[in-house]
């Protein structure tokens, strides 16, 4: 039977993109009806907000922020309360909104790039958020959380991100089925108890055009709904683009609504996000002459039917209960859900002397990736013999499933000229493999987690915990369906940490934690053995006036039953090991400067026969930073930075059989920051790489070798109220 186009595809969620389309037109209309409107209820009831006022500013001034410009203060991705970087006994690295805001960030690579130790892996085709960290990791680990919640999300878009935070090393206790190098963790804007909102405009040099706005506030009276005070949040985004190679047009619509509801003791916080997107699949270049050629920066091989096509939905939930001031209880849920199309061309030979391609045309229709997590937990902050303790007694539950419907394998085709390319040659088309449709994978989990964090003096700090994980997996393919496993087992996943406080402002830290990661695949020959990783770290941490806190980290990390996919075969290659020091600083230098830099060197390779691990470069590091200041005789503010971001030489395949060259990209940006009549007004032009450098961020072989972005000029107006 036939393959549908992906045109049809479109055509099919049409009604869905424009309905937000609509949403988000209707929202950025009415933003300035509505901030009129508080704006007069402010001045009608004065009396009433004045009063009410006091008690909304005692509670904000409670809380400590975990961001204050580029510096990070607190995080809570390694425990499960905040608590100050110089305490956590791990590496842990926090881009702060602020960063973001000054960079431009359009995806998690672009904010990740500030990260010692983390670099992009194989991208499937431009269209998976795909992360090495600390040498291991793929673009499907599920090592990226929202809000401390799985996401088999593919592709994370970052306009409701408060902060991006990186746990480093093992992070199993709190987050269970986890790679060894790390996690990262996307916080959320959540809604703010006083009204305000702005709206974006963006323009950039390769064609592409699109708006947001951000829209907070409260729902009734501070305290008069329920006996608490309700806020809401509402956050949009459109963009369309042309694709800067060849041809290939980029969109996605973006909604984002979310509920907060608290009093004295209960707080309550629900939210949703629904994604329509369309991205082209660029595998990018191949090699010539056992290198990358420049040349061929522009030029794809693929047809201009080759893109992916998917919705997005995510909806998370949170309650939290105090008791007491000692004892507390907490509860999450999170579902996500990922549906998509894919039709992509793939390479499979190519002559470098003639410039021949032979290609085939495949499709993986009917893709549902799809997450839930719950947990419950017992929060507890007790004085035992002199000795506070901060304890976490709690229960998860997880539910993972990857299905991929009707999957096309074409024939190989011949006569297709990469020095000279004539598309429309190869049509989508097909039929589906009954060999290969079908490919089913799931995992159910039930862990319990305890953890005990004791001040034992005030300069020493220790951390220990334990999770107990019941696991079960199950995987097949094919038409009739075939389980190629079906196991079962669970595992005791330990963790120990120490801080010593030398200073106030200086702290040394060591840990050794566990992972665990079963291998779940339907194109192994047989059931594989679970990965297991382990690390022995060290480190020193700084929090130092004017506001800069740094990590600086060694550590060991050891791992058997490495998963690799070649060809279409999945096996394990038997024991990794990655060694590595790490710095990474963010925060004020003087009054007017700021800067968030890093370095990684990291060593990390396949013990087997002692050769590095794909992607994973032996150097890399970064420097950004921003000089705000006033200008003489004119009004307003001036933020003016740029900064580079290096990547080293790293193996281009496992076989280790070509090197990606190296690079050095430089970014720049100047804002201006005033006010028209009353309306807080930002400009800001951004130059990513400024000197147009051609790149290679990542491959999987020599037929896929992805293509950095070329220099890309972007003019953004923001105006807030």
């Amino acid at each position: 039977m036939p393959i549908v186009k992906s045109s049809q595809s479109s055509a099919r969620r049409r009604p869905l993109h424009w309905g937000a389309r609509a949403l988000f037109s209707v929202c950025v209309s009415g933003l300035a009806h509505t901030a009129a409107a508080q704006s007069s209820g402010n001045d009608t009831n004065t009396e009433t907000t004045a009063s009410q006022l006091p008690t909304v500013k005692v509670t904000a001034a409670a809380e400590t922020e975990p961001t204050v410009g580029y510096q990070p203060r607190t995080s809570s991705v390694a425990s499960p309360t905040g608590q100050p970087i110089v305490d956590i006994p791990q590496a842990v690295a926090v881009v702060s909104g602020q960063v973001m805001e000054d960079q431009q960030a359009r995806s998690l690579d672009d904010v990740l790039g500030n990260v010692s130790g983390v670099t992009q892996t194989n991208t499937l085709g431009g269209t998976r958020d795909a992360f090495i960290k600390r040498g291991f990791g793929s673009n499907d680990d599920g090592s990226i959380l929202v809000d401390g919640i799985r996401t088999p999300i593919l592709h994370n878009y970052l306009v409701t991100a408060d902060r991006v935070e990186v746990l480093k090393g093992p992070a199993s206790l709190l987050y269970g089925i986890q790679e060894p190098g790390g996690v990262i963790n996307i916080v959320t804007r959540k809604p703010e108890d006083e009204f305000s909102g702005s709206v974006s405009a963006t323009h950039t040099s390769h064609g592409g055009n699109g708006g947001s706005f951000d829209l907070t506030g409260p729902l009734g009276g501070v305290g008069q709904v329920a006996g608490g005070t309700l806020a809401f949040r509402l956050i949009g985004e459109d963009n369309t683009s042309q694709y800067w190679r060849s041809f290939g047009r980029q969109r996605d619509a973006l909604i984002a609504p979310s509920l907060a509801w608290h009093d004295a003791n209960t707080s309550i916080d629900v939210s949703y996000q629904y994604v329509d997107y369309t991205t082209p699949f660029d595998r990018g270049t191949v090699l010539v002459n056992g290198r990358p050629d420049d040349a061929l920066r522009y030029t794809r091989y693929e047809e201009p039917w080759s893109q992916s096509s998917g919705i997005q939905e995510t909806f998370r939930a949170r309650v939290e209960h105090r008791f007491s001031d000692q004892w507390s209880v907490r509860g999450t849920y999170g579902w996500s859900r990922d549906r998509y199309d894919q039709y992509l061309t793939r390479g499979i030979s190519f002559d470098d002397t003639t410039g021949l391609m032979r290609r085939s045309s495949d499709a993986n229709l009917g893709r549902n990736d799809s997450d839930q997590v719950a947990t419950v937990g017992l929060l507890g902050n007790l004085g035992i013999a002199g000795m506070r303790h901060d304890l976490y007694f709690g229960g998860e539950y997880e539910r993972q499933r990857s299905f991929r419907g009707d999957t096309v394998r074409g024939a190989a085709t011949g006569g297709f000229d990469l020095f000279d390319p004539v598309y429309g040659l190869l049509a989508p088309g097909g039929k589906p493999s009954a060999t290969q449709s079908d490919n089913l994978s799931k995992v159910h989990t039930y862990s319990l987690i305890a953890q005990d964090t004791v001040h034992l003096t005030d300069r020493l700090i220790a951390s220990a915990g334990v999770r107990w994980e019941d696991w079960h997996q199950m995987s097949g393919v094919g038409r009739p369906f075939t389980v190629n496993d079906d196991s079962h087992g669970n595992t005791w996943l330990p963790q120990f940490g120490l801080v010593y406080r030398i200073a106030p402002s200086l702290s040394v830290y060591t840990n050794y934690s566990r992972s665990f990661v079963p291998n779940v695949s339907g194109d192994a020959v047989e059931p594989l053995a679970p990965e297991r990783g382990r690390v022995y770290e060290a480190g020193l941490k700084f929090d130092l006036k004017p506001g800069i806190t740094g990590t600086l980290a060694v550590y060991q990390i050891d791992k058997r039953n490495v998963a690799v996919t070649i060809g279409d075969v999945t096996s394990t290659i038997g024991s990794a090991r990655s060694r590595g020091v790490e710095l990474d600083v963010a925060g004020r230098v003087t009054r007017h400067l700021s800067l968030i830099g890093s370095y990684a060197y990291t060593n990390a390779v396949d013990e087997q026969d002692n050769t590095p691990m794909v992607n994973a470069p032996r150097h890399s590091g970064s420097l950004f930073a921003v000089y705000d200041t006033t200008l003489p005789y004119v009004s307003g503010r001036w933020r003016f930075g740029g900064g580079a971001r290096l990547v080293g030489n790293r193996p281009g395949d496992t076989a280790n059989s070509f090197t990606l060259p190296g690079y050095v990209v430089v970014d720049a940006f100047a804002a201006y920051e005033t006010k028209i009549g009353r309306i807080p007004t930002k400009i800001q032009f951004n130059v990513k790489n400024l000197f147009d450098k051609t790149y290679y961020p990542s491959s999987n072989s020599n037929l896929i070798i992805a293509v950095g972005e070329p220099r890309l000029v972007m003019l953004t107006s923001t105006f807030s109220f």
